[in-house]
């Protein structure tokens, strides 16, 4: 089942029906508003007549990965030629498109410019202005917004629970949920939050080297904790003013230069 956005569910069924699908588009919004689980979805039903998560392998559809570079636009045109097998369309799903350097992005231009009757490109883009201008001035683009917590709240029935922590962090993004309810990470960063917040001194600096040494191995153990944390000051934020400014400035510090993590993390008062 696709979680909000549902408007466009309608519309692309409905441009398929009328047979007015546009031969690119660019999928764009925020990172977890499902973006690329719309593309896929869009596919398996352009190919097997349902919109859904894809139940079988489909034939028609190439997803690949803008952090390939060149190489993923050189897989993209091969495959875009051939002949569908199932479907009207053979699909190509371009994920992570932010990532494509100039030369790639000039690659995937020149596809557009003159694509086969039946090639569609679906472009994962987090902001269109990551994009060259000739490029996304061809793309057809729609925009993914967040979505309303009542609207997640139907992924209870597939048997998981759906708390207000969990909406919380998800903060509108579907993709968020299925990190809250299959990432251990995400369960380890929320323990390192809740006892960041009941201890101070020694105890908080010992917690800080913990979580400097797990991020040599996990990597996204610190972004997964910045983020729960500062959703949790933010509840409280005139209790919570000066922290959440010193965790703000810090993560800003660990984000823009080559900082020692482990001091500006204990710098956090």
């Amino acid at each position: 089942m696709f979680i909000g956005n549902q408007y466009l569910v309608s519309y692309f069924q409905e441009l398929a029906k009328k047979q007015r699908l546009a031969h690119a588009y660019a999928f764009y919004g925020e990172e977890g508003v499902g973006k690329c689980c719309f593309a896929k979805q869009l596919a398996y039903f352009l190919e097997r007549g349902l919109f859904d998560e894809p139940k079988h392998l489909l034939q028609d559809v190439l997803i690949i990965d803008g952090r390939n570079g060149i190489d993923a636009a050189r897989e993209a045109k091969p495959f875009l030629w051939q002949a569908p097998v199932l479907g009207g369309k053979r699909i190509v799903i371009l994920d992570n498109a932010d990532e494509l350097n100039e030369q790639a992005q000039n690659s995937i231009l020149k596809i557009i410019e003159e694509p086969p009757e039946h090639a569609l490109l679906l472009i994962i883009v987090r902001q269109p202005d990551n994009l060259l201008p000739a490029l996304i001035s061809r793309l057809q683009k729609i925009y993914f917004g967040r979505v309303s917590d009542g609207e997640m709240r139907p992924a209870t029935l597939a048997g998981q629970v759906i708390n207000k922590e969990i909406l919380d962090f998800a903060a509108g993004r579907p993709g968020r949920l299925r990190i809250s309810q299959e990432d251990a990470l995400y369960r380890e960063a929320l323990k390192y939050s809740s006892q960041f917040l009941k201890t101070n001194g020694p105890q908080r600096s010992q917690m800080i080297k913990e979580l400097v040494e797990l991020q040599k191995e996990r990597p996204l153990i610190l972004d997964r904790f910045f983020e729960i944390l500062i959703l949790e000051l933010r509840k409280t934020p005139l209790r919570h003013t000066d922290l959440l400014r010193s965790v703000l400035s810090r993560l800003f510090y660990i984000k823009s230069y080559n900082t020692n993590k482990r001091l500006q993390l204990e710098a956090i008062s």
